[in-house]
């Protein structure tokens, strides 16, 4: 299930079909509530959407996570989140403007640190495309 939510992700960012791409990332959600791509992903979409106090929310919402993740064991649904990361980050997964788009909002609503990880999740999908193709 996990390959096609991020197959279906990716389709729906190629395609800029921002309806579909909040409705997978809030589906991944729900069914992995500490999923780091669904949330930087609704994150990425809220803010393409206009939305962007809704979009600082959830990026805030997903630093929490985040921090929470790192400071303790891991649970079947952090497992699940992880292998999510994997496939999203992986060469070919599509999601490489994606990643840079959401590095651009990071960096601007000052989350460096997620910022730099979006970064290299971008490189690691594919490489940094030209930031202007990113919608501000």
């Amino acid at each position: 299930m996990t390959q096609a939510m991020i197959d279906l992700l990716a389709i729906c960012c190629q395609n800029g079909n921002l309806e579909m791409m909040e409705t997978v990332a809030r589906s991944m959600l729900a069914a992995v509530p500490d999923d780091i791509v669904a949330w930087q992903f609704l994150g990425l979409t809220l803010y393409m959407k206009g939305r962007p106090d809704d979009a600082i929310r959830v990026f805030r919402s997903f630093a929490k996570v985040a921090a929470r993740r790192s400071s303790r064991l891991a649970t079947s649904c952090e497992l699940a989140a992880t292998a999510s990361y994997h496939l999203a980050t992986q060469a070919g997964s599509g999601l490489t403007k994606g990643w840079a788009g959401i590095a651009k909002i990071l960096t601007q609503i000052g989350f460096k640190r997620h910022a730099a990880n979006a970064r290299k999740a971008a490189l690691s999908a594919g490489g940094m495309p030209d930031p202007n193709l990113i919608g501000d």
